[in-house]
């Protein structure tokens, strides 16, 4: 597994899109991952993959992802990030939480982490934050900021209780990654047919899935252009094969500078043989 930083601009845009691998999962027990290739303004910067298990009432969740081409030799950056848990009577309930990251530039300050600890009813009882969050730049936080909420993967298991109970992505959810507060909410965007491209492994039938922010703190008092600009951020989830879960099979994001653009690029379930995109 490679790792994922919280800084940056694209640390941001691979948060969108762990917002939403895997989370359409399906409640098998059956271990299941997917990679991605994500391009932006037609320019290959990011690789990420994601694993999923679930059984017996729990999940586990990991994510990796890292920069590449001419955005990874300007800006170096890898990471991962993982949550455990369980379903209780189809409430998601939070045990673990890490994120690990490191930037390989003039600008890095070493491996940042943020580690988040659950009671068993699923409340935040700790948060290691290293190093400490500058709030010179940053909005504060909320007073009990974690009460309430989940960590970002474990809002993927949310949205797969979500669409099990009703095929729709219609739902919200409080969030705390251990450095900002926002509620995440999402909506159907309705069906479409994704057409066949050398970009991905999927062409077929998909649902689409609407994703919207609202930030309550942590966040930076001045937002990148990137986000300012976001227009409309899309998942779209599918079945790569007849007996897989739903998983997203192509992430959009449109801003004033570009079109990011996520494709499903390879996926293996249980001990079957992977399947990817040919070169």
């Amino acid at each position: 597994m490679r790792r994922l930083s919280p800084r940056r601009p694209l640390p941001a845009t691979a948060a969108a899109l762990f917002g939403s691998l895997l989370g359409a999962a399906s409640a098998s027990a059956e271990p299941f991952s997917v990679k991605y290739d994500v391009y932006f303004g037609g320019l290959h910067v990011l690789n990420a993959e994601a694993n999923w298990e679930q059984g017996g009432g729990s999940y586990s969740i990991a994510a990796a992802a890292e920069t590449q081409g001419f955005v990874g030799w300007l800006h170096p950056w890898q990471g991962n990030t993982s949550s455990q848990g369980r379903i209780d009577d189809g409430k998601v309930v939070p045990a673990r939480h890490e994120n690990r990251g490191s930037a390989d530039d003039d600008e890095a300050d070493g491996e940042r982490l943020v580690h988040l600890t659950y009671d068993a009813a699923g409340n935040l009882t700790d948060s290691l934050v290293q190093p400490e969050q500058d709030w010179d730049e940053r909005h504060p936080l909320p007073a009990n900021a974690g009460v309430g909420t989940l960590d970002p993967l474990s809002v993927i298991a949310g949205l797969s209780q979500l669409l099990q109970k009703s095929g729709r992505c219609e739902g919200s959810f409080a969030v705390f990654d251990g450095r900002k507060r926002y509620n995440l909410m999402v909506s159907d965007a309705g069906e479409t047919q994704l057409d066949a491209s050398n970009y991905s492994i999927y062409a077929g039938p998909a649902r689409g899935c609407r994703l919207d922010y609202e930030m309550l703190g942590g966040h930076r008092i001045e937002r990148s252009k990137y986000a300012e600009t976001a227009r409309e951020r899309i998942v779209w989830v599918a079945r790569p094969k007849e007996d897989a879960p739903l998983v997203p099979v192509r992430l959009e994001i449109e801003t004033a500078y570009g079109t990011l653009m996520g494709h499903l690029t390879g996926y293996a379930q249980g001990l079957q043989a992977e399947a990817k995109l040919t070169e």
